[in-house]
């Protein structure tokens, strides 16, 4: 990793206050002293309150919270102890902070990963059922949680005391999205920061070979708005090669882009802005975007039928994606942008973190998926204090837009993601171009519409119009189902 400079310092600071200025809220200068600069530096940030009134006293009360047990998922809730790792410990100053602050006792309960978390919807479900109150809060794996919300086991959140849902540190698409038949029932932003900006789907970009290849700028495309599939594919040819001169490609040569058959395809979906649910007055229809789902699909059945010939490799197997992008063997790699942070940090190469391109220049801006796997937090209908459980959400989502943010988005970003002062300033493209919405969000009650590009890519049938008439009924009751529980749940 390059040695860093006072100037990409300078430039990252610069952003993150930007971005903190930009918001609305109560806000108070104050000295920072978490450790994301050296001794000799004063920092300051402009530091927003949250609206739990001074004082608030919790008498010692265990709030209890069910996190998906995936790595990400728990560290943004809670750590055990102080490791030196600058991350870890601004979680767990975090929590021992509020837990002072409030008079509370913080407890997660470890759920199962998203290997099974099927089965652990179904635990959930029985338990609230019971009224066992086993979790005041859940942290639910984003669009499997949301079918809950339908089956009457958490809170409308909307009009709760103590939750301000227009602060900064709520994702505000996610609460747009989020919003449904007039009820909110999850929240997502900076409380769930690793699942969502961390969890985001961007394009690695090796800057070596870029160099050897004579490249033309890849960050330039994004600047000027045309990093489009078109450029990205054009590329992708350029660099395919055959390595060990063996007569075929395959894992032991050079592409211009390696990428899986499910999550890429999801990711491309959101970020060619294509979409086929529409919510009005906070009712879906289905409304799908044929023309652009055919545009998308042709590039992806290039990749999945002529992958060498057009530089690209697909496979479902991570690490052999991961190995091949380390081992200069890929130009780019779709992956989530936490990547750098867990998986490529130690990789020789310096690369570049883009978004991925648009699906031409029509389109207005840049969306970067924040994914199925987001962690949305909500207040269990067996919770018979809801109002404490708010207290407490609030405040940890108060806090991490104050603490635990600006060191992941700054100190780690600075430290081991930013190799280039350019992905610096894709970065935060990529932090403004998050993207949740009903859509994603409520997938598995509205027909799982997102999950049609993956399914077309995986069983190699890539006949838009086929594939739309053949679920279209589905799709259709799925919707009618929702908007019947909908009306119900508001009256």
């Amino acid at each position: 990793m390059k040695t860093r400079t006072l100037t990409l310092s300078l430039l990252l600071a610069s952003l993150i206050l930007a971005s903190c200025s930009s918001a609305a809220g109560n806000a108070e200068t104050v000295t920072d002293s978490t450790d994301t600069t050296p001794a000799t530096e004063a920092v300051t940030e402009s530091r927003w309150k949250d609206a739990i009134p001074e004082g608030t006293d919790l008498g010692g009360k265990t709030i209890t919270i069910h996190a998906r047990g995936n790595e990400n998922s728990m560290l943004e809730i809670e750590t055990d102890a102080e490791t030196g790792d600058i991350l870890n410990d601004t979680i767990f100053k975090r929590n021992r902070d509020l837990e002072e602050r409030l008079n509370f006792q913080w407890e997660m309960f470890e759920g199962a990963g998203w290997e099974t978390y099927s089965q652990e919807i179904s635990k959930i479900r029985a338990s609230i059922a019971a009224g066992d109150n086993a979790w005041q809060i859940v942290s639910g794996w984003g669009t499997n949680i949301t079918p809950l919300a339908l089956e009457h086991c958490f809170y409308d959140l909307i009009g709760m005391p103590h939750l301000d849902t227009t602060a900064p540190w709520w994702n505000q698409a996610a609460v747009h999205g989020l919003t449904l038949g007039g009820g909110m029932y999850f929240a997502t932003g900076d409380v769930s920061v690793l699942t969502t900006l961390g969890g985001g789907y961007v394009m690695f970009v090796n800057d070596s070979i870029c160099s050897a290849n004579d490249i033309e700028s890849i960050p330039a495309l994004v600047r000027d708005g045309k990093w489009t599939m078109d450029k990205m594919t054009e590329i992708a040819k350029e660099i395919s090669v055959d390595i060990d001169g063996s007569g075929k490609m395959d894992d032991k040569d050079r592409y211009g882009l390696v990428l899986d058959i499910y999550n890429s395809s999801d990711s491309f979906y959101t970020s060619a802005d294509i979409h086929q649910i529409t919510v009005t007055d906070g009712i879906p229809s289905y409304v799908p975007d044929q023309e652009r789902l055919v545009k998308l699909m042709a590039y992806l059945e290039d990749f999945e039928t002529n992958g060498a010939s057009v530089g690209t490799y697909r496979t479902s197997d991570v690490s052999l994606q991961f190995n091949m992008f380390i081992n200069s063997q890929a130009l780019m790699i779709v992956r989530e942008l936490d990547s750098a942070r867990t998986d490529f940090r130690e990789m020789e190469d310096n690369y570049t973190i883009v978004p991925l391109p648009k699906l031409d220049e029509t389109q207005d801006a840049y969306h970067t998926a924040a994914y199925n796997g987001a962690s949305l937090w909500g207040i269990p209908s067996d919770n018979p204090d809801p109002d404490t459980a708010l207290i407490v959400m609030e405040a940890m989502a108060a806090e991490s837009y104050n603490a635990v943010t600006p060191v992941y988005f700054s100190t780690c970003l600075q430290e081991k993601f930013a190799r280039n002062e350019e992905t610096l300033e894709m970065l935060e493209i990529i932090r403004q171009s998050l993207y949740l919405d009903t859509e994603y969000l409520y997938n598995h009650s509205l027909g799982q519409t997102c999950y049609m590009v993956r399914d077309m890519v995986a069983t190699k049938k890539f006949d838009v119009a086929s594939h739309l008439a053949k679920k279209e009924k589905s799709i259709l009751k799925a919707i009618e189902k929702t908007v019947g529980i909908l009306e119900e749940l508001n009256q």
